[in-house]
């Protein structure tokens, strides 16, 4: 049984990942490089058996077809979090339902927030920038399909 740091999250194809990493890099996101832009399913949580947390998501993304979701427009957290963000819409409904799939044991765990489908694309940033940020970028929209979740493991800092 080994022990890792795991996250699950849908990822984009280049093209959107470049966008977006884009608009992250305009607003002067540091984590650029470290962490791909993503729709987190289920945060970053210490697991004991990892092949267990595998069957889970293997488990959960076979019970999902291919879905649509829009990406935008930006949002913030704010006052709360210093996080803004691609808020998802689209079919939200399955976004909910493959992450409920997926946030099983061993990777559920308790959260300080309730859970809102989005893209990070800045966080921890001077507040003023993120409070900017939906005036600045808010007309920016993107379709996806939703094809795959993926099981992600923090390694020095690094998904």
């Amino acid at each position: 049984m080994s022990r890792a740091r795991l996250g699950v999250a849908v990822l984009f194809d280049a093209e959107t990942t470049a966008e977006i990493d884009g608009l992250r890099r305009a607003l002067g996101e540091p984590d650029l490089g470290k962490i791909a832009p993503h729709l987190t399913l289920v945060p970053p949580v210490n697991v004991r058996d990892v092949g267990q947390a595998m069957a889970v998501v293997r488990t959960a993304a076979h019970s999902v077809r291919p879905f649509a979701v829009e990406l935008g427009p930006i949002e913030t957290f704010l006052p709360d979090n210093p996080v803004a963000y691609l808020a998802g819409g689209g079919d939200v409904a399955a976004v909910h339902r493959l992450r409920g799939g997926v946030f099983q044991p061993p990777l559920a765990r308790d959260l300080s927030w309730p859970y809102v489908p989005h893209v990070t694309v800045a966080d921890g940033i001077d507040p003023e920038v993120i409070a900017a940020a939906p005036h600045v970028l808010g007309a920016y929209r993107r379709d996806v399909t939703v094809t795959a979740v993926r099981l992600l493991e923090e390694r020095d800092r690094r998904w």
